[in-house]
């Protein structure tokens, strides 16, 4: 194939401009979109600020379990002696001054106190899933982005190509008018 101007001209043609390359990149989310989008995440310090008005187990070690419970005696406990002399083994009213009555209990959160609780908290913070959304959005843009760095890669290698494939195309040419002209010196 002979390297003429009409050939340049069509192989200019067929290259990406920078016209082109920026109407493509249009669509992309930019660094200030991610970080735009990322501040209405919550942060590890939000998360920190609202678990610190969340009991832990040392705010609740003072409270009475099923098992200091299952020391006191029941009513059923008590039907099973019949006599006055069977009942002198059981607590008095005196030894029971230091144990928490059922008034006492109310002031400690039930079961479903704690289950009320625990629900307020899932509206308030973030789940799992919703982190799991974001990583996998985060994860496509990575991709796309990497595709798009790797286009352009190839389209500056290419471009470096054609130059190099131009210059020693025109300095063929250069060469060759060289000699023509020699040539013809000689000849005259």
């Amino acid at each position: 194939m002979e390297l003429t101007k009409e050939y340049f001209d069509e192989q200019l043609n067929k290259l990406l401009t920078k016209d082109d390359l920026n109407q493509r990149l249009q669509n992309v989310a930019t660094k200030d979109d991610l970080n735009q989008r990322l501040q209405n995440v919550a942060t590890k310090d939000d998360l920190n600020q609202r678990l610190q008005n969340v009991a832990t187990k040392d705010d609740l070690k003072d409270f009475a379990t099923k098992d200091d419970l299952k020391a006191f005696a029941t009513k059923d406990d008590l039907k099973a002696f019949a006599t006055k002399d069977d009942l002198k083994a059981f607590a008095t009213k005196d030894d029971l001054k230091d144990f928490a009555t059922k008034d006492d209990l109310k002031a400690f959160a039930t079961k479903d106190d704690l289950v009320a609780m625990e629900s307020r908290m899932d509206t308030k913070f973030a789940s799992k899933d919703d982190f799991q959304h974001l990583n996998v959005r985060i994860n496509a843009l990575d991709i796309k982005i990497t595709e798009l760095n790797e286009t352009v890669q190839e389209i500056n290698t290419r471009d470096l190509l054609d130059s190099k494939g131009f210059a020693s195309s025109i300095v063929d040419h250069d060469n060759r008018l060289k000699v023509v002209e020699k040539l013809l010196k000689v000849n005259t």
